[in-house]
């Protein structure tokens, strides 16, 4: 009987998380389609439509707060794998709404990519592994994967490193051609290390009282650097968009961040460990197939390195679309 209770409990845990991926992925796009329909407005100067627009964006802004809690939520409860891939198919949601809501027309290449992102997060979804482990049920007092210590001491140092090298006043003074790898790569680290922390959460015994803050050091800590990790990836996408174009800098990042997020469900999580290979095979097929088609609707535009900075006033608006916070990014190409 206990290995049934104890499978329904995970199957049930899983059917919980990933509705919460799903709720986070519409109410972050929903959240960027209302902001960006506010801009567009705006932009009309049409003062009898000034509080519509106002309202619009405000409440596309309390869907993107909203949006952060279930995300969060989500990692405890199923595998990083499929928060992961899911993560992908949101551009998949933003870019119909744009379509549909904002005459944002999709062309070929956009159509293409969302039709290979479905299918690589319906092979993630329904191949992947379902649950984290049986201490989903029986959480620990500790952090449950050792590992995670010698590469969170790697990542670490690599982040401080690329933070000392970003801040310089050496590398400041060249041709700025640096910030177009440390920001990325930096970035794309400190997200990933977020979500590290994040998944652990789920393995970590949760305080049930104040009290009980001070007696679980291991899941205090670990929130508090998940709050630090947040605040340098908002700081980090904020200084790259002053100083490299946002059409290169956000989908290489967004890249690197869901590459390493793979691989730590991979090596650190071992979430494919006790999966039949072929399932394991199938799923992580599908979560690079899921990757690569949010890059070809949204692909880096390397052309622009190099080029003029982008001015203040065209950066004003404009919002990430690869995941669920709301920060400078990249809208629609110009040329489209």
């Amino acid at each position: 009987a206990a290995p049934s209770y104890v499978m329904v409990a995970v199957n049930e845990c899983f059917v919980l998380g990933l509705g919460l991926c799903l709720l986070n992925c519409l109410l972050s796009s929903v959240g960027f389609t209302l902001q960006r329909k506010a801009q567009l407005l705006s932009e009309q100067a049409n003062l009898r439509d000034t509080w519509r627009s106002q309202l619009l964006w405000a409440a596309g802004v309390v869907l993107y707060i909203s949006a952060a809690a279930p995300d969060v939520i989500a990692y405890t409860l199923v595998p990083q794998v499929v928060c992961t891939t899911v993560a992908c198919f949101r551009l998949v949601l933003v870019t119909f709404l744009a379509h549909t809501f904002l005459q944002e027309r999709v062309q070929m290449r956009e159509a293409i990519g969302m039709a290979v992102c479905s299918v690589g997060t319906s092979m993630c979804l329904i191949y992947g592994p379902r649950s984290l482990d049986v201490s989903v049920i029986a959480p620990t007092a500790d952090l449950y994967h050792p590992q995670v210590w010698g590469y969170l001491a790697i990542c670490l140092v690599l982040l401080l490193a690329l933070l000392a090298v970003e801040h310089s006043r050496w590398f400041s003074t060249k041709d700025g051609a640096m910030h177009y790898v440390v920001l990325p790569l930096a970035t794309g680290l400190a997200f990933a290390l977020e979500k590290l922390f994040n998944t652990e959460l789920g393995f970590v015994q949760t305080p049930t009282s104040l009290r009980g803050l001070l007696d679980a050091p291991a899941w205090t800590g670990m929130v508090l650097v998940m709050g630090a990790l947040g605040l340098t990836d908002f700081y980090l996408n904020i200084r790259a968009a002053a100083r490299m174009p946002v059409q290169v800098f956000l989908p290489v990042s967004f890249a690197l961040a869901t590459t390493l997020q793979f691989f730590q469900s991979m090596s650190i999580f071992g979430e494919f460990k006790a999966m039949v290979p072929l399932h394991a095979a199938l799923s992580i097929c599908g979560a690079i197939v899921a990757l690569s088609g949010a890059l070809l609707i949204q692909p880096p535009k390397f052309g622009l390195l190099g080029g003029p900075e982008v001015a203040a006033e065209d950066l004003e608006g404009m919002l990430v679309k690869c995941d669920g916070i709301a920060k400078p990014g990249c809208g629609k190409d110009d040329d489209e």
